[in-house]
């Protein structure tokens, strides 16, 4: 059945601030998108006299209508809030408009109607109807962060609807809404130059322009988002908070050819560092790699891709970068993606007497495995580390604190310190947060019912406790000598004496390892004492060559050296390489 555009007169008052609904006089709005700033985007509307219909693709960084359009001589300004109901529209806005559902306004003050206003904030991906006053058109600026928010569409109903479009390479009505059931073939309505709406009859010809909105009638249901579509695994970007180091960009070629998707960095005051993950076609290896500023993957048709991101934090320049990701498929559909990263762990805005603001970037609790692979011939008096037949691991725990000292710790427990909260100023019958909640790592097992537990075990919080047996020492930790970081070295004496409990001589089931007399009466020395002098030797460059993001913010590692004395009568040489995971963020131990 043929759809047309009918003129419906609802029986219900006719007041002022309905002279907008659906017929509403508009001219075309053209949007030119330009980078801004970290994580946002600029959009320009070119706005006529009268009625204008725009499509937002961005969030304005003050949402607020009325200071979104401070300057602007806008009347009213309006978005369609649908109902599953069925939408007619008035074709001629000269036979006038009566009360109508389905639409929020705004009326800027001291217009009389402004009391009636229910439209308070803008939002990214929808279509706004702006009447500007005057007679000259005015330009209307708009910075914010873009959306990956689906449409929705109202089925068997026109809807107000904008599209993602590459202003570069704008495509045809009838190529953008092909192969969609709902879609193809349906009535397009935009505005002519005489303000009335027009059917587009030749929509394998006419093209969608960027920030324009029209009617378009959906013949049933559909879950259309254009020909590409974009999504993240969670949230509506590609967000690396500071615990995050990874995230997947999920693109859809919804069309029946094969296309090149194209990512482009847009320009930024303070661009984020991107590396993808790729897979080497000869070996199937899957290293990282930096991502160019323009970059082309092969998508086949109907097929989706999972691209890969993490960010190089150890590049940052600030503590918060970001920037705009554009997404592209060649045949006219454009997304585009915000990227906003932060710093695992910030310095201290005035680092302690004798610290280095580079070395706190490294503050918190590291985890981290050491591969021996190399063991002196004890027996020769060798000194050279000599291959093993396999690699076998150590687990190690070092924590840096806000000056940068580095202590060895060979059990850790993270709790929860608990915020603090006060009444209210302003409303005393309500509480607000003094100090936020945070987590604790503790060394003194004395403190942990100050605090309450980071994880659920039978409905109860407990804390988490991380240890270490390939070494021991008396105290809660081992202070250390160097400092953590992408170059230099960090070392190490642990010293077992005789009567250690873990010395490796002792035991005290054996009359000659014991250390008592015959008569298992007096304290005789029999164990000797082992000495262990550890050195870990940073490296700036990932010794794996997977040219991992993390690598030198939250990842470390390089060449381990150890020498055990005490032992056997020769010193006992190792060797191996070390990986630390940053695993905490926490730069002080016990508080």
């Amino acid at each position: 059945m043929e759809k047309t555009a009918v003129l419906k007169r609802p029986e219900t008052p006719r007041i002022l601030w309905t002279l907008v609904l659906f017929g509403v006089l508009f001219t075309i709005a053209v949007a030119v998108p330009h980078g801004h700033c970290a994580g946002t985007f600029q959009q320009s509307f070119v706005l006529q006299p009268g009625w204008n219909a725009v499509f937002l693709e961005v969030s304005p960084e003050n949402r607020s209508v009325e200071a979104a359009f401070a300057g602007i001589p806008v009347a009213s300004v309006w978005t369609w809030a649908p109902s599953d109901d069925t939408i007619q529209f008035i074709q001629n806005p000269n036979e006038g408009m009566d009360l109508t559902s389905g639409w929020l306004g705004y009326f800027p003050r001291p217009r009389p109607e402004a009391f009636l206003t229910n439209l308070f904030i803008l939002q990214a991906n929808r279509a706004y109807l702006i009447k500007l006053d005057g007679t000259q058109p005015v330009t209307w600026n708009v910075s914010g962060i873009p959306s990956l928010r689906s449409m929705r569409w109202i089925p068997d109903s026109f809807n107000l609807m904008g599209f993602h479009i590459d202003p570069g390479r704008p495509p045809t009505f009838g190529s953008y809404f092909a192969d969609r059931t709902a879609l193809e073939g349906q009535p397009i309505y935009r505005l002519d130059h005489g303000g009335v709406w027009a059917l587009v009859e030749q929509p394998y010809s006419n093209t969608i322009t960027p920030g324009e909105a029209y009617w378009v009638y959906c013949d049933g249901p559909t879950d259309f988002d254009g020909p590409m579509e974009v999504s993240v695994e969670w949230g509506d970007s590609l967000e690396f908070a500071s615990s995050l180091n990874s995230q997947i960009l999920v693109v859809r070629n919804r069309t029946v050819v094969d296309v090149d998707i194209t990512l482009r960095q847009l320009s930024s005051q303070t661009p984020a560092p991107l590396s993808m993950k790729v897979e080497d076609e000869d070996t199937g290896r899957e290293t990282w790699a930096s991502l160019p500023t323009t970059y082309a993957v092969p998508a086949p048709a109907g097929r989706e891709l999972l691209l890969k991101f993490g960010v190089r934090r150890a590049e940052f320049t600030t503590d918060e970068v970001g920037g705009i990701l554009e997404v592209t498929n060649g045949l006219g559909a454009r997304r585009l993606v915000p990227v906003d990263a932060k710093r695992f762990h910030a310095p201290p805005a005035t680092p302690a007497k004798g610290a280095k603001a580079a070395v706190a970037n490294f503050a918190g609790l590291w985890q981290g495995l050491i591969l021996i692979n190399g063991v002196s011939e004890a027996q020769m008096g060798g000194t050279t580390p000599e291959e093993t037949g396999k690699a076998f691991p150590l687990r190690v725990l070092i924590h840096v604190d806000s000056t940068g000292t580095a202590r060895l710790l060979s059990e850790v427990i993270e709790m929860w310190k608990e915020g603090t909260m006060v009444p209210d100023p302003e409303n005393p019958g309500f509480l607000i947060t003094e100090t936020p909640g945070r987590p604790i790592l503790l060394t003194n097992e004395d403190l942990i019912p100050n605090f309450t537990g980071v994880a659920m075990r039978d409905g109860i919080p407990v804390g988490i406790r991380l240890s270490s047996v390939a070494y021991d020492f008396p105290g809660e930790f081992l202070e250390m000598n160097g400092e953590v970081g992408t170059t230099g070295t960090l070392d190490a004496t642990l010293a077992m004496e005789a009567d250690f409990p873990t010395n490796p001589f002792k035991h005290i089931y054996h009359p000659d390892h014991n250390n008592l007399d015959e008569q298992f009466l007096n304290p005789t020395q029999e164990a000797y004492e082992v000495t262990r002098h550890i050195q870990f030797i940073f490296s700036d460059i990932d010794p794996n060559e997977d040219n991992d993001p993390e690598w030198g913010d939250s990842l470390l590692g390089g060449t381990y050296f150890e020498e055990i004395s005490g032992l056997h009568r020769n010193t006992i040489y190792v060797g191996g390489t070390f990986r630390l995971h940053r695993v905490a963020g926490v730069p002080e131990l016990n508080q």
